[in-house]
């Protein structure tokens, strides 16, 4: 029996092609693009075939680069937009210290140093040498040393609101390394997130669009096998 393609109007044997309700729904819309009126009735040769299916999985493809760039263009968007996706600047607090806190920091960081120790444990030993050994009677604080233990007060006095400043600066400071450092790991999650959903969104579509694929492919092998075994049947429904 000759039935007439519907794409080049052509005859050929109803071996020689494939009907229209044989094929799969995502072909059928593919082929509703093109200027023919489609009908259950309607055939397409296997010549036709071969260049509907070029021009499919040429379509195909095409889909899912304009889906990428599309994906692509949604994640730029976001990084703009999203605050904990813009460009971190370090903040150095050093640059903002006024002299005060200069002149605090570095007394705290002299202070708090063996050299300090051992510069003033010099000067209490030969503070307490000469009045006791060379000074004797003209001893300007003999013993008890009590103009030493007056100095001592008020460097004590005047030492422990310094250290206090600068330690509650280095609290200001760790308190902005921390709040960067949560900036930097919150921006990190966010990146990732996002090149996972675009991961996810990319393998979930090849893979359906491999498995379409993969379907069509096994429906015209299965309308070959019949035509090389001399089966008259319409194909294999989707």
């Amino acid at each position: 029996m000759q039935r007439k393609c519907s794409i080049n109007g052509q005859m050929y044997p109803d071996t020689e092609g494939v009907m229209w309700n044989s094929l799969r729904p995502s072909l059928q819309r593919f082929l509703k693009k093109m200027e023919v009126d489609w009908n259950e009735d309607s055939f397409i040769s296997y010549q036709a075939f071969n260049d509907v299916m070029k021009k499919y999985i040429a379509s195909v493809a095409a889909e899912e680069l304009k889906e990428h760039k599309h994906l692509e263009e949604k994640v730029k968007k976001q990084m703009k937009t999203d605050e904990t996706l813009k460009p971190l600047h370090v903040v150095n607090p050093d640059h903002r210290r006024t002299l005060g806190e200069q002149l605090a920091d570095a007394i705290a960081a002299f202070g708090g140093s063996w050299p300090f120790i051992s510069m003033f444990l010099i000067f209490l030993v030969i503070w307490m040498f000469f009045n006791s050994f060379i000074l004797k009677k003209a001893a300007f604080d003999p013993y008890p040393y009590i103009l030493l233990n007056l100095i001592l007060s008020c460097l004590a006095a005047i030492q422990a609101p310094i250290i206090m400043m600068s330690q509650n600066r280095q609290e200001d400071k760790d308190r902005e390394h921390a709040e960067y450092d949560f900036k930097v790991n919150m921006k990190a999650e966010t990146e990732i997130r996002l090149l996972h959903d675009k991961l996810d969104h990319i393998l979930s579509h090849q893979h359906q669009h491999m498995m379409e694929m993969m379907m069509i492919q096994i429906d015209f092998i299965e309308q070959i096998q019949k035509k090389a075994n001399g089966s008259n049947g319409n194909g294999v429904k989707g």
